[in-house]
């Protein structure tokens, strides 16, 4: 989660669909939002469309900002003729629809956690949940959910009755007889027939007690160790135990367990969240176009076109398949390898026929994302070509290919894969260190909230420019930027299949 201006980054979503309901001519982008005679430009996610109307905005802050800004009497930022003409090249004009198509269709939104922020820095902001209480083996401090790596204790007992080898660490001495005090008993006390003593002894080792329900503590027949006298009260907690011929040691594995009427208690069991902030720092990706007027005059000339869009889509798609490869190296450093296939198979099965245990590798690897965080399962997959190869070759069924867009540059989606993971290529996966060159799969999961991921992307200025320079010698210059952070939050979620010979 990150929190941007307003403190709650619930708002800061609701003021971005506001912005896409709004039309531009009190300050919002409606127009490129809704269906018109010539594009349906409709979003139907909405993240996804308060998402770009809240980069859009802040694209025009800034080309508000550089031709000395002014707002309307709402308050609300206009880019009118004076500012536009500040603006060589008419950037305002094809900025807007730029941003409007590359962002929500830019594939690395499917595989991380996309969280705009509205100036420099953006706080990412997580929480654990902390035993405020100790109760039995549940200790103060130690925590039952840790948001960098997920679910931390396998045991069923903190939020019920039953106290769970609560330690016993001052027994009153070492002697015969012994004494101590059962933690639990505000509100209806110790529940009779239900106390469990494990406790130490010099010559008899360690002995288990039980509660008779009559106020007693018994050793099972059988036992060693006699017990000349004892008493429980189930009121107070109180107990004591006088052994026959031995002696008792304050051993650490001294403990007991027991149930206790909570009804009333003012002792239930206490979990403290953990807020925890870590402020990230945007960073910068820049690019300079260089051309001549001559290239531009005749690019018009054949085509009609003005040549500076061309380019700055040109570059803002550079930006964008740079970006998806930084963070998909970035997840690739972390991830664990979960498994290994080989290609090639036993001479008496068909390829199809082996390629059907790679299902097995599939099943291996998300069951340990869920096993490490007890979140989710995978439910993504990027592959190079090599692992690609193997999964569009799978039998019929099993991937259901998606259409291949007619131009696509780096990362983009290519299919289901058994109804479950949706699969990305990107051909430079096998370029990252520790790859096999006979095919490399990253898995990753991302939740129904922007929450729910390991890796959050934050988007600052998706798309920003300088105004354009014409040199003496007719060579014009042009800088395009973008600004955003990442930041790595639960590395878990991840986990990477080599392929084999």
């Amino acid at each position: 989660m990150i929190l941007s201006q307003q403190g709650l980054y619930q708002g800061v979503i609701e003021a971005g669909l506001n912005l896409a309901e709004t039309p531009e001519s009190e300050g919002g982008f409606r127009e490129y939002f809704e269906e018109s005679d010539l594009a349906d430009m409709r979003i139907s996610d909405d993240y996804m469309r308060a998402t770009t109307a809240i980069l859009m905005e802040n694209s025009k802050r800034w080309m508000a900002g550089i031709a000395r800004a002014r707002k309307d009497s709402n308050g609300n930022f206009v880019i009118d003729e004076t500012t536009r003409a500040a603006l060589v090249g008419g950037w305002s004009d094809y900025l807007f629809p730029i941003i409007r198509a590359s962002f929500p269709s830019n594939p690395i939104n499917e595989l991380v956690s996309v969280q705009p922020t509205t100036r420099r820095t953006a706080t990412v902001v997580y929480w654990d949940w902390i035993i405020g209480r100790g109760k039995g083996r549940y200790t103060k401090g130690s925590k039952l959910f840790d948001a960098n790596v997920g679910k931390q204790d396998s045991g069923f007992n903190f939020s019920n009755e039953v106290v769970e080898k609560e330690p016993i660490a001052a027994l009153g001495g070492a002697g015969a007889t012994i004494a101590g005090t059962l933690e639990f008993t505000s509100g209806g006390g110790v529940r009779p027939g239900t106390v469990r003593l494990s406790l130490t002894s010099t010559a008899d080792g360690v002995l288990l007690f039980s509660d008779d329900g009559n106020g007693g503590l018994i050793i099972p027949a059988g036992s060693t160790g006699t017990v000349s006298a004892s008493s429980v009260n189930y009121v107070t907690g109180a107990f004591t135990i006088t052994l026959a011929g031995d002696t008792f040691t304050t051993a650490a594995t001294n403990y007991a367990s027991y149930r206790w009427d909570s009804e009333g208690s003012a002792d239930l069991p206490q979990v403290d969240v953990k807020i925890t902030t870590s402020t990230v720092e945007t960073e910068r990706r820049a690019l300079r176009v260089n051309y001549t007027l001559e290239a531009s005059q005749d690019v018009f000339a054949e085509f009609g076109v003005s040549l500076e869009p061309q380019l700055v889509q040109g570059a803002a798609e550079q930006l964008n398949f740079e970006i998806a490869r930084q963070i998909i190296s970035e997840i690739w450093a972390v991830a664990p390898v979960a498994s290994s296939f080989n290609i090639t198979g036993p001479t008496e099965y068909s390829q199809q026929e082996h390629f059907r245990d790679f299902i097995y590798n599939l099943r291996q690897a998300d069951n340990s994302i869920w096993k490490r965080t007890q979140k989710g399962y995978g439910n993504w997959i990027v592959c190079d070509e090599g692992a690609a190869n193997l999964i569009e070759s799978l039998p019929s069924g099993m991937f259901v290919p998606a259409p291949r867009p007619a131009n696509v540059q780096g990362l983009h989606f290519i299919g289901t894969l058994m109804n479950r993971y949706r699969v990305y290529k990107d051909i430079h996966l096998d370029k990252e260190p520790g790859a096999s060159a006979n095919g490399n799969i990253l898995m990753g999961f991302k939740g129904g909230n922007f929450w729910e991921a390991g890796f959050v992307w934050s988007p600052y200025q998706l798309l920003y420019t300088t105004d354009t320079t014409v040199l003496a010698d007719m060579v014009a210059q042009k800088g395009m930027a973008s600004r955003y952070a990442t930041k790595m939050v639960n590395k878990d979620m991840y986990v990477r299949i080599s392929l084999g010979a």
